[in-house]
């Protein structure tokens, strides 16, 4: 059984804007940087359709209960790839997303870039998998709660980021 992930973003932007943030190397680097993370690599590629593909892969410091310590290590390695489509007119786009991490658990969802009543709403959904026998569905859901916390943060980054 997985565990479930969804969170929503608001950004004061339109969406073209807030998706030429997401898609920016710079942008990447900087919200890894400030969420924690260390040996950040970042490539940006055309996809296929006119869309383009965001690869980072970044370490950070495996901050987990005991019982999945065993499995994950002191630190954590990950690495996300969020494929974008081409955008619609209106600058809404979607994306399907993969992270794979150096632990026995991945995560698979789409985020949804849309306007908001406030600038753009990105809608994140997916779930995490983990293969660890007798505790995977714990791994997940601490896996879910440090996604939420990056997603916050990213909101804090994204919002100062924009404002510059």
């Amino acid at each position: 059984m997985a565990t479930q992930l969804d969170y929503e973003q608001n950004f004061a932007a339109d969406p073209k804007t807030v998706l030429a943030m997401l898609q920016d190397p710079a942008y990447v680097q900087v919200k890894g940087e400030r969420t924690g993370s260390y040996d950040i690599t970042v490539d940006v590629a055309e996809a296929d359709a006119g869309g383009v593909a965001v690869t980072c892969t970044r370490s950070m410091p495996a901050e987990v209960p005991s019982y999945a310590a065993p499995f994950v290590g002191d630190t954590i390695t990950i690495t996300e790839v969020q494929t974008w489509g081409p955008p619609d007119a209106d600058g809404s786009a979607s994306a399907v997303v993969t992270v794979e991490f150096n632990s026995p658990i991945s995560y698979r969802g789409t985020i949804d870039l849309a306007a908001g009543p406030d600038g753009t709403k990105v809608s994140n959904s997916g779930s995490f998998k983990a293969s660890v026998p007798f505790v995977g569905g714990k791994v997940e859901r601490v896996a879910a709660d440090q996604t939420e916390r990056y997603l916050a943060k990213e909101v804090t980054v994204g919002s100062e980021w924009l404002a510059r």
